[in-house]
């Protein structure tokens, strides 16, 4: 550890990683930094076993998106639970996971950078049980992906999936006959294999539950009719399994359900992909994960990440300023919800229903007071974080990991 170790830069610096569990720090009891941003263990395990049922129990293998935390202790933790890969959205990241033993890598995305291209071949050269995965969505993509590679004199074919996306949204082929074209141009190259198809069914818009549930729907169903269209006309031939992958961390129920039960003429692996399912969110998914808002029965998962900070002032009635912003906690998908109020003189507790982060300024939260909700100075508030993809971790490096007393058990180290 050391003073750049942000909630604990005073840890002596002697005192490694898998030692601070033993010193006995206690968030409530002042022992960290503020503000500070902790990870409950007991919602951290409960979330992956939960998880790792899921898809168990219905056929489905996991690729958690790593983007989430790109904390490779807790990556780790999730392939120990039986996720077949890891997936990632930059190459950057893939090197972090790389450098960290990760054997199957997920790039959901398209591929084009010769730099990066070239890094991959080398790797694939060095270690003959590494898998790497990888986009394309157009013929200029594909001819441009197979020229580098050609350049690069790969030793096994780059295996790729043909993304499938929706007029308006983002990267994917738009149509059954644009991604019949890419399916041919792959096929033409020496150096590329199709193994599959590949969508993100959270590219619709949220404009209601209702709504937004029929559109992923209809979303799920094209990339069904592509799956169905291309292995009739042969470009899975040969493979001993096709991979058809979707799934964010909202509606991988509906991918569980639309696409499952194939007939294509060899097995397919539905491979979900969601990552937020491990920390949770106290907003978003939340509300829409089928493991949490839309469950039908009793399995939920719990939120794990809380930012904690001080009252800092009381500069008048019905208003207190709090020790954490902008600067410490994601909050494009809403403000931080209050779940603890620890009193100085009082103990932890619930917070007060009428206690509620109202704005951010870079490092200071505005907390209205109401329905007679009272704080004094130096009192902590812990809160939810209402990202379900950006938890903190990218705004953290070291990450104490608590129990439900909040003494510090162990840390995680994070690779924004």
């Amino acid at each position: 550890m050391d003073w750049s170790d942000e909630s604990l830069a005073l840890i002596p610096a002697d005192v490694t990683d898998d030692k601070v569990g033993a010193l006995g720090l206690n968030l409530l009891r002042g022992d960290l930094l503020l503000p500070a941003l902790v990870l409950k263990e007991s919602a951290l395990s409960h979330n992956i076993a939960l998880m790792a049922d899921y898809c168990r129990d219905r056929g489905l293998s996991l690729a958690p998106h790593a983007k989430v935390t790109m904390a490779p202790k807790i990556i780790q933790r999730q392939v120990e639970a039986g996720a077949w890969a890891v997936s990632a959205a930059s190459m950057s990241q893939i090197r972090v996971l790389r450098a960290h033993g990760f054997q199957r890598l997920f790039l959901v995305n398209e591929l084009v950078e010769p730099t990066a291209v070239n890094w991959i071949v080398a790797q694939l050269a060095e270690d003959p049980e590494f898998e790497f995965f990888c986009l394309v969505d157009s013929v200029d993509g594909t001819e441009l992906l197979s020229a580098i590679l050609r350049s690069a004199r790969p030793t096994r074919p780059l295996p790729v999936l043909i993304e499938i996306g929706i007029q308006g949204g983002r990267a994917g082929c738009r149509t059954v006959n644009q991604a019949t074209q890419v399916a041919a141009s792959v096929g033409a190259s020496a150096d590329l294999r199709l193994v599959g198809i590949e969508g993100f069914e959270s590219v619709v818009e949220h404009v209601n539950p209702a709504d937004t549930l029929t559109a992923a729907d209809a979303f799920l169903m094209n990339m069904r009719s592509v799956a169905e269209a291309l292995a009739t006309a042969g470009a899975f031939d040969g493979l001993e399994e096709i991979i058809v992958s979707a799934g964010g961390s909202s509606y991988f129920d509906r991918v569980a359900s639309v696409l499952s039960d194939w007939d294509l003429g060899r097995p397919v692996r539905t491979l979900l992909r969601g990552g937020a399912y491990v920390t949770h969110d106290a907003g978003f998914n939340e509300t829409m994960s089928p493991l949490a808002g839309r469950s039908t029965g009793p399995a939920r998962l719990r939120q794990a990440a809380e930012i904690w900070g001080a009252v800092l002032s009381r500069p008048e009635p019905g208003l207190a300023i709090v020790g954490f912003g902008k600067r410490d906690t994601p909050h494009c998908e809403g403000l931080p919800v209050a779940r603890y109020l620890h009193r100085r003189y009082g103990g932890l507790g619930p917070a007060p229903s009428g206690l509620r982060v109202e704005a951010l300024n870079d490092q200071h939260a505005y907390v209205a007071l109401r329905d007679g909700a009272e704080v004094e100075l130096g009192d902590l508030i812990g809160c939810g974080i209402s990202n379900p993809c950006c938890p903190g971790f990218q705004k953290w490096r070291v990450i104490p990991v608590v129990d439900d007393d909040y003494d510090v058990i162990d840390v995680v180290r994070s690779y924004p």
